[in-house]
């Protein structure tokens, strides 16, 4: 089902709108000849993981190149984590790592979705908290360079998921780290724009 994101409605139904402020192109209305947005809910299913994606658009680069559209993604984002989580003081909320089309935009978009999501649900976002050890696309290292808080229910979000190779590998650094206990615990996984 594919449904305009200017007439999403959800639980706890806010309009989503673009800030007064947000440049031109970024009006779903205006902008719809360039890319077209939709919010597309599905589950998908890579490996032994089920991943949440809920949105869609036509041109990904020109998406990602606007920063005023972390400001679309959050609230459909935070909605949905209000949803399956009603206890919100127990999660905490961290994405994959950096890479280097954060270096060639000036910042990282799936971190700017986190930080505006923290701001509408109260979650705890926690930034920068794995590095990746190289600029491969496809086969990404990464490490764990702070701590997880304890007892804490983590969800893991990424804005764009293709081959989910950035996620998987999030996910191994995650419960390879004996200090996170998170050997058998679930991590429930968010992209907000599924590129399949």
């Amino acid at each position: 089902m594919l449904v305009r994101s200017s007439s999403i409605s959800t639980q706890n139904p806010e309009q989503i709108q673009v800030p007064k402020n947000a440049a031109p192109d970024t009006d779903p209305e205006s902008s719809y000849q360039d890319f077209i947005h939709y919010t597309k809910f599905s589950l998908v299913s890579r490996k032994e993981y089920f991943i949440i994606a809920f949105y869609k658009t036509e041109n990904l680069e020109k998406f990602k190149a606007n920063i005023n559209n972390a400001d679309i993604l959050a609230p459909i984002f935070a909605n949905l984590i209000k949803y399956y989580f009603p206890n919100l003081e127990n999660c905490v909320l961290i994405t994959t790592p950096k890479r280097s089309h954060s270096e060639k935009l000036g910042y990282h978009f799936a971190s700017e979705i986190c930080y505006r999501t923290s701001t509408l649900t109260g979650i705890e976002f926690l930034p920068d908290m794995m590095i990746a050890t190289s600029k491969q696309k496809f086969n990404p290292n990464f490490i764990q360079v702070l701590p997880l808080p304890e007892n804490k229910r983590v969800i893991l979000f990424d804005d764009i998921g293709t081959t989910y190779q950035t996620i998987y590998e999030t996910i191994k650094t995650l419960r390879q780290n004996p200090d996170n206990h998170l050997e058998n615990v679930h991590i429930p996984i968010f992209v907000g724009i599924n590129n399949n």
